[in-house]
């Protein structure tokens, strides 16, 4: 910032906020710390990640509520979309799993997950989902990343078996689940000399 603009925005502040403001501007910090504290509990239920430190560090990388729920998501329908189709019992079955895992209806994310499982996501999406993932494998330190890689595949597990073995998870995972999930395993980890 430019030591004029530093000044100005000073002089601006000053001149808004006097002693007897100082109450008002405690309720405007408040206000602040609650909505940094909505966004941070947003990552986190984007992310399937409690770890605070994890969660920090995906943030101080500008990754926000809206990129981690659509990072997030994805893995999930491309295995949905492992078999070539998504069933209409394997499409409710799966909606309904990922409300138990806080993807609720009504929400941007359920919305996203109801689209994507109606309507296969493109190639190009998908290669983005690779390159993000590579990006941010690169970024993360490794006990961060094996926090969000773990988090991601276990969500991707649980909601697939959860539509009740329809993606025939378990000892029924046929070929293309099987790719899709290593395909997943692979994007989260970091490549040597990368």
């Amino acid at each position: 910032m430019s030591e004029t603009l530093d000044k100005q925005r000073q002089a601006l502040h000053d001149a808004f906020f006097t002693d007897r403001d100082q109450e008002l501007l405690e309720f405007l910090g408040q206000v602040g710390l609650e909505e940094q504290q909505q966004k941070q509990d947003a990552l986190q239920r984007a992310a399937g990640v409690k770890d605070p430190e994890v969660l920090s560090r995906l943030e101080h990388l500008g990754v926000g509520p809206s990129a981690m729920t659509a990072f997030a998501l994805l893995p999930l329908v491309r295995l949905a979309w492992a078999d070539t189709k998504v069933s209409q019992g394997e499409f409710a079955a799966l909606l309904k799993a990922a409300e138990e895992d806080g993807i609720v209806y009504g929400t941007p994310s359920y919305r996203l997950l109801s689209r994507w499982l109606d309507e296969r996501p493109s190639e190009s999406m998908i290669e983005a989902w690779i390159a993000y993932a590579g990006a941010l494998s690169r970024e993360l330190d490794e006990p961060s990343l094996e926090v969000l890689r773990q988090a991601t595949i276990e969500r991707a597990k649980r909601i697939a078996k959860a539509s009740g073995g329809i993606l025939g998870l378990g000892d029924k995972t046929s070929h293309d689940e099987t790719n899709a999930l290593l395909d997943l395993q692979r994007a989260l980890t970091k490549q040597v000399g990368g």
